[in-house]
């Protein structure tokens, strides 16, 4: 596959207007170059026969070291009130953190 400019400098030029970029005309020239070797890399890549290349989920072929989920004694509800400083029937009252515009 050839290796061809398919972005040019206008288009660049339209990205960094949009991401707010200042860019002189050099910056806008490399960046432009950046970008076309980047495409050409993936025009690259894609051009490799996958077909029978196994899924790959993990470069190291480790796996997830995940503990069982098990049952545990939790605290009685009363004793969670108890050491609350402040408490209504079965909740815990906390300061209010985030006010609505109406407040």
């Amino acid at each position: 596959m050839s290796k061809k400019n398919k972005i040019a400098e206008q288009e660049v030029r339209k990205i960094a207007e949009l991401s707010r970029l200042s860019l002189s005309s050099d910056e806008l020239k490399k960046r432009t170059e950046d970008m076309n070797n980047i495409i050409n890399y993936m025009d690259t890549l894609n051009e490799i026969d996958t077909d029978n290349v196994k899924e790959l989920y993990n470069v190291n072929d480790m796996s997830n070291s995940l503990r069982d989920d098990t049952f545990e004694q939790s605290l009685e509800k009363k004793d969670v009130l108890k050491n609350s400083p402040s408490s209504n029937d079965d909740y815990i009252e906390v300061p209010l953190t985030v006010k609505k515009e109406s407040q």
